[in-house]
């Protein structure tokens, strides 16, 4: 009975150490799919769901909103 008691520890060790972190990784790598754009009326970097276009210029949501 405590052999395998001591199996179960380490296998949730070995578990918890190789394939959570895999999880974590695949996850926090989704967030970096957005690509920053420039908005050309302020100059800073949003994220591209943020920008509209008008005129060929790349306009954030806070100067088209202010505007």
């Amino acid at each position: 009975m405590g052999k395998l008691i001591f199996f179960a520890i380490i296998a949730g060790i070995i578990y918890f150490m190789f394939f959570k972190k895999e999880k974590m990784t695949k996850s926090e790598n989704k967030t970096d799919d957005k690509e920053l754009i420039m908005c050309d009326k302020c100059k800073t970097f949003v994220s591209e769901d943020e920008i509209k276009k008008i005129n060929g210029k790349n306009i954030c949501k806070d100067c088209y909103d202010n505007s």
